[in-house]
């Protein structure tokens, strides 16, 4: 990974990055699925936000990936210096994209937040460095590994 300017270059590959969040739903999706079949759907629901949570934040932050990015040879990491985020700024970033998420289900408002959701992804499609507004915010960016 090179650096010019004091900047990351580099942006990830559109692709891997839409096949990576599939991935990543997927996962989540079938733990959920189990998880409520087994323990009912509040229960699910605490432990699937739990798992999301380290998978999508703490794991992130340590290792620059969730399972879809893994895969997919692609890695989360600082915008300026192309260091791992660490524990507290990939939890910020996960969280910022999961209260997008979960907000998009209240009734009536959940519109509002589904739109700046979906503004966040169009973001990434036509920004120079593929950085999503929550990117921006925390400072991160999606680069291959």
């Amino acid at each position: 990974m090179s650096e010019s300017m004091g900047e990351v270059d580099g942006k990830a590959d559109l692709g891997k990055r839409i096949v990576a969040v599939i991935i990543d739903a997927i996962s989540v999706g079938l733990l959920s699925m189990v998880l409520t079949a087994a323990l009912g759907w509040l229960l699910a629901l605490a432990l699937s936000s739990a798992a999301a949570l380290y998978l999508f934040g703490w794991r992130m932050g340590e290792t620059g990936t969730t399972p879809g990015k893994q895969i997919m040879g692609l890695k989360i990491v600082d915008a300026s210096t192309g260091e791992l985020l660490g524990n507290q700024r990939g939890l910020q970033r996960a969280g910022l994209i999961w209260v997008l998420g979960l907000a998009g289900s209240i009734p009536v408002l959940g519109i509002l937040f589904s739109l700046v959701a979906l503004a966040d992804i169009i973001v990434a499609l036509i920004d120079d460095r593929g950085q999503r507004y929550t990117d921006k915010i925390v400072g991160s960016i999606v680069t291959a590994a």
